[in-house]
């Protein structure tokens, strides 16, 4: 009878134990007042709804700005250079209606989260009128789970969202700060190859004249009287203007073609900068594209950027009748200019 008595009580006490540990680990620096899995950043956002968007982290409210402009939109923290839109986009896409699961409510453990005012990488948009319509703070990823901790600026409610948001700023670690670069559209130049029919390069005292020679397809039998040959564009072989005893290689002055059909840059430099301060006020490179509608664009090469700290080496480029100053590596001004030899078979 003794043993059972104390049987029960043993049980008792045990029942009574594991509600207090459940009791704390619940009540454990959060609040069980909020719901389980919420909507923390309501609605859609479209950069056509925008005039404005921020970055920030820590103290540092505006590390990279991006505004909407008739060309389209800037990055204002970088020279006012042409942004890369679809990363904008898929930045407002990962945003909208946001959802996470409830954490904290107390403001004394927002650093644990890397939601304090120091460490949070903020995240504000703006639409046309300068109005706030857009407010996030990103903070840590938890340990073993994707996602990051997110909070609504000036509120202490802390959700654990699955979405990786830092990664579409261009934050692949912990929260830091984030920079103009990532979000630069750095398409210096883009045409069609099969709308080129010349290229000249000037490289020093070099000179090279790269004509297409293109492909005729006679006239056909019975075709009415007058009839011309048809130009095939899809097919050419290419040739030194004014000098056709000299044999080239298709496939590599082809690759030179399309080394400068689509040039992608790395950095951008300043464009208020005096030109001599790029080599570009009289630059001993340049190449010029011909094309079929005779227009011409010309790119123009100029000196040689040293690497420092976290920018790049690199060379400075520019195209003829746009403002921006590009730098682009020494691997792309090789596969461009080629001498003679070079393109030989």
């Amino acid at each position: 009878m003794l043993k059972t008595k104390n049987l029960v009580i043993l049980a008792v006490v045990l029942v009574a134990l594991a509600g207090i540990s459940f009791l704390q680990k619940s009540s454990h620096e959060k609040s069980t007042s909020g719901s389980a899995v919420s909507v923390v950043l309501e609605g859609d956002f479209l950069k056509a709804d925008l005039g404005r968007i921020t970055l920030g982290f820590g103290s540092d409210a505006e590390l990279v700005a991006l505004s909407t402009s008739p060309a389209g939109w800037l990055v204002d923290t970088a020279f006012n250079s042409p942004a890369d839109e679809d990363r904008i986009d898929t930045l407002l896409r990962n945003i909208s209606n946001l959802s996470g699961e409830f954490r904290s409510d107390k403001a004394s453990v927002l650093g644990k989260y890397g939601l304090d005012e120091a460490s949070s990488v903020k995240i504000r948009a703006y639409d046309k009128s300068g109005a706030q319509v857009l407010g996030l703070d990103v903070g840590k990823t938890p340990e073993r789970f994707p996602g990051h901790f997110v909070r609504l600026p000036d509120q202490d409610a802390v959700y654990l969202s699955q979405k990786g948001v830092l990664s579409h700023l261009g934050i692949y670690g912990p929260p830091a700060a984030p920079t103009s670069k990532h979000f630069l559209n750095l398409q210096a130049v883009k045409e069609d190859r099969l709308a080129v029919d010349r290229i000249i390069l000037n490289d020093g005292d070099l000179t090279i004249d790269l004509v297409k020679e293109f492909a005729v397809e006679p006239v056909p039998e019975g075709a009415p009287e007058g009839s011309e040959p048809t130009v095939d564009r899809m097919t050419w072989e290419w040739k030194l203007n004014q000098d056709s005893d000299t044999a080239l290689a298709k496939t590599k002055v082809d690759g030179l073609l399309g080394a400068l059909v689509s040039v992608r840059a790395t950095d951008v430099a300043d464009p208020q900068a005096p030109a001599s301060s790029y080599g570009l006020d009289a630059p001993l490179r340049s190449a010029t594209l011909y094309l079929q509608d005779g227009t011409q664009r010309l790119v123009e090469f100029g000196s040689t950027r040293e690497a420092e700290g976290d920018q790049t080496a690199g060379t400075f480029m520019r195209v003829q009748g746009e403002t921006n100053i590009w730098i682009v590596t020494d691997y792309t001004t090789r596969n461009i200019f080629k001498t003679v030899e070079e393109m030989a078979p």
